[in-house]
C-alpha cells in the first residue's frame, strides 16, 4: 500500500523524559539526525532512552553517532542497519561496543553504503517503495551472501518495517543503460532530529551540515524534534527559506539546551573531542565501560544535572562564536583557534 499522509499534525511540547516515555518503545525502528558523532546528534534523547531501559531497538541510520554509541553501551540495539560501524572520527572511529556485541551475536548488522542509505531515506521521504541506484553495482554489500536480515529469517513480510529483499538487481527497462540496483525505501517508526531552533508549532531549522535530516523527517511515521530553543512560530516565518522541517511533519518538540553534547550544534556550541575520546577509552574495557555508564548515564538525576557535572568552564569553552559558528576558546591541537580580525566576507574576497 502507498503511504499517504493525512491531515497535518499538531506538535506537542514535552519534557525530555515524557517524550522518550511516549514515543520510544521496545523494538521500535528509529533514525537519528546529525553527521557522524560530531554534528547535531540528539544525544540527550538517546541518553534518556538508555536510562528508561528501552531495549531491542531497530536502528536504521545514515552512520553511527554518539546516540548509537550510548545505546550500544547499554546493549539496547538488536538490529542495526547502517553505512558505518564507527561513531566519531577523532574518537577511535570504530564503535567498540557495537563490535563487541556483533562478535557475540547480540546485534544483527545490515550494511549499506553511504549513498545507498541516503537514497533509501529519499525514497521513504517521497513515498516511493524503492529507488534505483547505480553505485551498488559490483559491491559485495549487495550480494545475497551478505544479507544479514535475510539470514536471520526476518525478510518474511511479517514485519512491515523490514523489506522482503535487501536489493534487486535488474536490467534498466527504459533507456538501455544496463543493470541497475533497486533499493527498498527506509520508513522507520520514529525520527529524532536535533535542531538549533524550533517554532512552538514544530517548524525547525539548523545551520551547517544537514546531511539527510530533512529526508529522515519526511520518511518516518513520527517525528520528535529536540531544539536548543523554542521560539514563537511567527519568528520562523521571518526567513521561511531558512527552515528545513515543516511543522506538519512534527509530532513533538522538546526544548533541551546542550542536548547534542558532546556533538556540536553550529553557532551554539562546538563538539567536545576530549570527552568523546574518554568515551572511546572506556569502551575498550568492559569494567571501565560499566563505570562510565554508571557515572555518566545513570549517575545524574536528569540532563540538567548531567550539564552541572560537566561544569560551567567546559560549557563556556565550547560556546560557539557568533560569526564563525565554532568555539574560539577550546584547544585545537596545541593552541586555541585564532580569533577573527575581519569579517569573513572581507577575508574571503580580499576587499
Amino acid at each position: 500500500m502507498p503511504r499517504i499522509r493525512g491531515e497535518s499534525k499538531t506538535a506537542e511540547i514535552l519534557t525530555l523524559e515524557d517524550a522518550v516515555k511516549k514515543y520510544m518503545k521496545n523494538g521500535i525502528q528509529v533514525a537519528y539526525s546529525g553527521f557522524t558523532g560530531f554534528n547535531r546528534n540528539p544525544v540527550a534523547f538517546a541518553w534518556e532512552t538508555a536510562r528508561q531501559g528501552i531495549k531491542d531497538l531497530h536502528v536504521i541510520d545514515r552512520h553511527g553517532s554518539c546516540c548509537t554509541w550510548i545505546l550500544n553501551a547499554v546493549n539496547a540495539i538488536k538490529i542495526y542497519e547502517t553505512d558505518w560501524m564507527g561513531w566519531g572520527e577523532m574518537a577511535g572511529k570504530l564503535d567498540v561496543n557495537l563490535n563487541r556485541s556483533y562478535l557475540q551475536g547480540k546485534v544483527i548488522l545490515e550494511d549499506y553504503s553511504h549513498g545507498a542509505m541516503a537514497m533509501r531515506f529519499l525514497a521513504g521521504a517521497v513515498g516511493a517503495p524503492f529507488i534505483p541506484y547505480y553505485a551498488p553495482l559490483g559491491s559485495d554489500l549487495y550480494d545475497v551472501k551478505y544479507d544479514a536480515l535475510g539470514k536471520a529469517g526476518l525478510r518474511t513480510g511479517k514485519n512491515p518495517k523490514i523489506a522482503k529483499k535487501k536489493f534487486i538487481q535488474m536490467e534498466e527497462p527504459f533507456w538501455g543503460d544496463g543493470d541497475v540496483v533497486l533499493l527498498p525505501s527506509a520508513k522507520p517508526d520514529l525520527a529524532v532530529i536535533h535542531v538549533a531552533q524550533a517554532g512552538d508549532k514544530g517548524t525547525a531549522k539548523w545551520r551547517g551540515v544537514g546531511t539527510i535530516d530533512k529526508e529522515i523527517s519526511f520518511a518516518c511515521d513520527k517525528v520528535v524534534v529536540i531544539a536548543e530553543e523554542i521560539v514563537p512560530e511567527a519568528e520562523m516565518r521571518k526567513l521561511p527559506e531558512a527552515n528545513q522541517i515543516p511543522y506538519f511533519t512534527v509530532d513533538a518538540i522538546v526544548e533541551c539546551p546542550w542536548g547534542a553534547f558532546p556533538s556540536a550544534v553550529p553557532f551554539y556550541y562546538d563538539y567536545d573531542a576530549p570527552f568523546m575520546r574518554g568515551m572511546d577509552a572506556a569502551s575498550r574495557n568492559e569494567t571501565d565501560m560499566k563505570k562510565w555508564v554508571d557515572e555518566w548515564i545513570f549517575g545524574p538525576k536528569n540532563w540538567e544535572d548531567f550539564l552541572v557535572k560537566l561544569g560551567s568552564k567546559k560549557l563556556l569553552d565550547l560556546r560557539a562564536d557568533s560569526v564563525t559558528g565554532y568555539s574560539t576558546r577550546m584547544m585545537r591541537g596545541k593552541k586555541p583557534a585564532p580569533r577573527m580580525k575581519m569579517a569573513l566576507s572581507v577575508a574571503r574576497s580580499g576587499y
